[in-house]
């Protein structure tokens, strides 16, 4: 007999059975689990969004929970990116929705509430969908990642208050506010209110000790089982439990309004809408974050690598078919997630049997919903309120500063007080300030080094680099880092004029920007003042390595241009700058290279001995001295002008090192007879001495005495650039 072929999920997960008819009786099961725990929140959901005058409308409020739940299941199952996640509506959004019917019922009434609610619903779930699919497309679902952690604890705070204090409405039938919070504690006690309270925090405790995936729908029939018991027991049947608010309204069956039909159209009151754009605002952003928050919090849990921008596509694309239907907005749910997983599920057919399921209620469930009590749809909203709170108001202690966990304790009061949108504000601009203080603590200076401690890409005789070495305190490299904003470029202003009043005070002061993120219009205005502090103590302040964006907030505050500083594209063009003027103020000017050699050599072979075996050589500018590759016949002693270094990849050119009047070049190559390593070319006229192989073996040969002193000098410039390698592992161990 054959075998239906497995499913790709079915197949690749290693605990997935191997006959596949066993995996899809366990994807039945799970679903089924999944069903039961989900149905019952979205019957609290509903009761939560349609409350007070929209109460009537509640079938209305449960078939759209259950036809999004329907529609996101089954495409969530098709093009999702976690195999297993259970979707629909879910906690981080439906108390934002539930604000904003609440919102709509305080200000339209009569026939066009009910139409009026509907279409804000729809469009605040189109806009959730095109956000979500836009985030998607673009690529942006890691921006999670920046979103201050103190500020997403407070959104979920706040959801769980609002998700508390739904449930203590939905157990006695009113909105929950303040006012009337007070008059349900001082008034005659509500045995409505006391029963779903008490089923809430015992649902919550109990399902703090039992994590069985059948714990959550056991304790939900259990307390629908308990309380029909006890309305039996005090003599109540069921039209007198309606009646009295402890059950559900009757209905046979749930219904959907379609959103585009011309007479709910007609009897939308538009303007209650725009009104609440604000919330409607508020719910696209808390629904984006509770989504990523879950696929990643799957994704720890599930050790599966998931890509978020998939699930914001195909989540997207699905929030805005149902909504169009007439469905509820949904998202991940972590808990139904990790429940499904946990009751047995291995495929996605497991999605597809939820679907199936919810959609079987919607259209036949009416009699069997009918009869769940209104305190256990209560008490389900107060132990998820419950969970919610304890997470971000008690053990987030352990992992917040102390003023991150004020932070979120502040939001869930502000919402508490105010609203949720004032919490969302407060949250934003608190981190917003703790970023600008932590940010302004950081040291803008990354380190400050010495003209001498910074190793020079240039080989000069004796006598230059002697005076180089002389004037190296004269300039001071500053290097910067981070972001430079009001408050960092307090500390580096107090540092440079620290610099600036020291009695050997530096000439010239490089401030370089490699290691900036960033600058806003206050530090380049902080620059201003800091070239007027330099110019009166005589110090020249130059810049080096300035990022694009960093270089147009400079030249807006007027920073650079006439009279402002001088930009180089980097540390070492800057040095060599600084170098050169230095050469040039010299008087006298520095020996020849014959001075050069007769000092170096001292009294070992006199200097004109020593040269009459090179011939000379001139060259014009750009003028090859040899290339990569070629034979190492000569070696060269620099006379008047300069050579550069140079190696060529990927077609472009890149500067080794620049070789000045007195040095010698080439003569590795000669010595190892191995092939040039790097091309080297004039820049500028340059003349050159040229000792051949040819003449270095017979001198070699006939003059032991002038060879050995040519050795000596050999290895005065290998120290030199032996010394100028150490001096920049130093600076990169810096």
């Amino acid at each position: 007999m054959s075998h239906i072929p497995a499913s790709p999920d079915v197949a690749a997960d290693p605990a997935a059975p191997a006959w596949p008819w066993i995996g899809w009786a366990r994807d039945v099961s799970a679903a089924a689990v999944v069903c039961l725990a989900a149905v019952s929140f979205y019957i609290s959901a509903a009761s939560l969004l349609f409350q007070g005058e929209l109460a009537p409308q509640l079938p209305h409020a449960i078939g759209a929970c259950l036809l999004g739940a329907g529609i996101l299941a089954m495409l969530a199952a098709w093009r999702g990116a976690l195999r297993l996640a259970s979707v629909g509506p879910e906690p981080a959004t439906v108390p934002v929705l539930a604000a904003l019917t609440a919102a709509i019922a305080a200000h339209v009434s009569g026939p066009a509430l009910l139409p009026t609610a509907v279409m804000a619903l729809t469009l605040t779930g189109l806009a959730i969908g095109g956000a979500w699919w836009l985030i998607g497309r673009c690529g942006w679902g890691d921006l999670i990642r920046y979103i201050p952690y103190p500020v997403i604890g407070g959104f979920l705070g706040s959801i769980g208050w609002l998700m508390l204090s739904g449930g203590l409405g939905v157990s006695v039938g009113q909105a929950f506010t303040l006012s009337r919070a007070w008059t349900w504690i001082a008034g005659p006690v509500d045995a409505r209110l006391v029963v779903g309270l008490a089923l809430g925090i015992a649902i919550w405790r109990v399902s703090l000790r039992l994590s069985h995936p059948l714990t959550l729908p056991g304790l939900m029939l259990l307390g629908a089982g308990a309380i029909h018991a006890g309305l039996r027991w005090r003599g109540i049947d069921l039209a007198a439990a309606r009646g009295t608010g402890w059950l559900l309204a009757p209905f046979s069956h749930t219904s959907v309004l379609q959103p585009g039909s011309p007479a709910l159209l007609a009897a939308v009151q538009w303007g209650a809408i725009v009104q609440q754009l604000p919330l409607i605002a508020s719910a696209v952003i808390v629904s984006t974050i509770g989504l990523l928050l879950s696929a990643t919090s799957l994704e720890v849990a599930w050790d599966e690598r998931v890509d978020i921008n998939q699930d914001l596509r195909a989540l997207g694309q699905g929030n805005l078919l149902l909504s169009l239907c007439g469905g509820l907005v949904g998202g991940i749910s972590i808990s139904r997630s990790v429940l499904n997983k946990a009751a047995g599920a291995v495929g996605r057919a497991s999605g597809f049997f939820a679907g199936a399921l919810y959609l079987l209620a919607l259209n036949w469930g009416g009699p069997i919903l009918a009869l769940v009590p209104r305190p256990l749809l209560g008490g389900m909203l107060i132990y998820l309120g419950l969970g919610m709170l304890k997470t971000w108001l008690v053990d987030s202690r352990r992992r917040l500063s102390p003023v991150d966990h004020l932070t979120v304790v502040a939001m869930v009061t502000i919402t508490a007080l105010a609203g949720f949108l004032p919490a969302v504000c407060v949250g934003v601009l608190a981190c917003c300030f703790g970023f600008a203080v932590s940010s302004a603590r950081l040291d803008p200076i990354r380190r400050v080094l010495a003209r001498s401690d910074w190793p020079a890409r240039a080989e000069r005789g004796a006598a230059q680099t002697l005076a180089l070495q002389r004037a190296g305190l004269r300039l001071r490299i500053v290097e910067l880092q981070g972001v430079l904003f009001f408050g960092s470029t307090t500390r580096l202003l107090a540092a440079v004029e620290d610099v600036l009043a020291e009695a050997a005070r530096p000439e010239g002061l490089l401030l370089d920007f490699q290691h900036v993120g960033g600058i806003d219009s206050s530090a380049a205005q902080s620059f201003t003042r800091l070239l007027r502090v330099a110019a009166r103590h005589g110090v020249q302040i130059e810049f080096s390595h300035l990022p694009e964006a960093v270089h147009r907030a400079l030249r807006s505050g007027a920073v650079l241009g006439p009279g402002g500083a001088r930009v180089h594209a980097d540390i070492d063009a800057a040095v060599a700058a600084w170098d050169d003027a230095v050469l040039a103020r010299l008087a006298p000017a520095p020996a020849g290279l014959e001075q050069a050699l007769a000092d170096w050599l001292a009294a070992d072979a006199p200097a004109a001995d020593l040269l009459a075996h090179f011939e000379p050589l001139s060259l014009p500018d750009g003028a090859w001295v040899f290339r990569s590759g070629d034979a190492s016949d000569a070696l060269y002693l620099v006379r008047l002008g300069r050579l550069a270094v140079v190696a060529v990849a990927d077609g472009r050119e890149i500067l080794l090192r620049t070789v000045h009047a007195g040095s010698v070049v080439g003569e590795m190559g000669l010595f190892r007879q191995t092939p040039r390593s790097a091309s080297v070319r004039a820049q500028g006229a340059v003349e050159l001495l040229r000792l051949s192989k040819e003449r270095f073996d017979r001198l070699a040969r006939d003059q032991p005495g002038l060879a050995a002193a040519l050795y000596r000098l050999f290895v005065l410039q290998m120290a030199g650039r032996i010394e100028q390698l150490s001096l920049q592992n130093n600076a990169l161990a810096r």
